[in-house]
């Protein structure tokens, strides 16, 4: 990829393909109950200043690779920490994941404390003191998806305490802009799933990229 690459303008919808919000374009891995989304089909155009579609996949894509190496280690690493500011993007925008300071052995369970990593982008069951493992970061991975469309930082205006009540007791998550193609809006909240066992492995979320044009 070279650039330069161009952001949306507000007003077109070029940078992201109509053919991603075409129906059953993509079989996406999600819950049955997420299908419902893949009705909606009118393409609105982004927001001015958003990421054109091929770069946000690329750096998505890039990231779950790196996530699939630290998921297949016998023992798997848990990196615990996954959040935007994590993963570092070269000159080429390849994604790559750092900074494991708080990273596990899956198999090392006296270490694997709950409450860590950084509160916007936990799992309800790290938050709730609660057993977990690989599925807590596919969770942090769905607000990272979500990043990439929006540009902001997730529950920016709520102090932490405050956020982690809402996730676990009112089941808050971003708000998906409404330009997101049926398609990825689904993608994203099957990551974001409270049910870890409902949340997609790094493989099938990278299968499913690579299924979108």
């Amino acid at each position: 990829m070279s650039p330069p690459f161009f952001v949306s303008d507000g007003k077109t919808q070029g940078t992201w393909p109509l053919s991603l919000y075409a129906q059953g374009k993509s079989q996406v891995l999600t819950h049955p109950k997420h299908q419902l989304h893949l009705r909606k089909t009118t393409p609105i155009p982004p927001t001015r200043g958003s990421w054109p579609w091929f770069l946000v996949k690329r750096v998505a894509a890039g990231a779950a690779r790196g996530m699939i190496y630290l998921h297949s280690g016998e023992p798997a690493v848990l990196h615990r920490d996954l959040k935007s500011a994590n993963i570092l993007l070269d000159e080429t925008y390849n994604a790559k994941v750092t900074d494991f300071g708080l990273s596990r052995l899956k198999a090392q369970e006296r270490s694997m404390t709950g409450n860590c990593g950084t509160v916007q982008w936990m799992a309800p069951e790290i938050l709730s003191d609660q057993g977990y493992a690989e599925p807590a970061d596919v969770y942090s991975f769905g607000i990272i998806l979500w990043e990439l469309l929006s540009r902001e930082c997730p529950y920016e205006k709520m102090p932490p305490i405050q956020c982690a009540l809402a996730v676990l007791n009112k089941d808050l998550r971003p708000e998906i802009p409404e330009w997101c193609p049926p398609v990825f809006e689904s993608l994203i909240k099957t990551c974001l799933e409270s049910d870890p066992m409902l949340r997609p492995t790094f493989p099938q979320i990278l299968m499913t990229l690579d299924e979108l044009d």
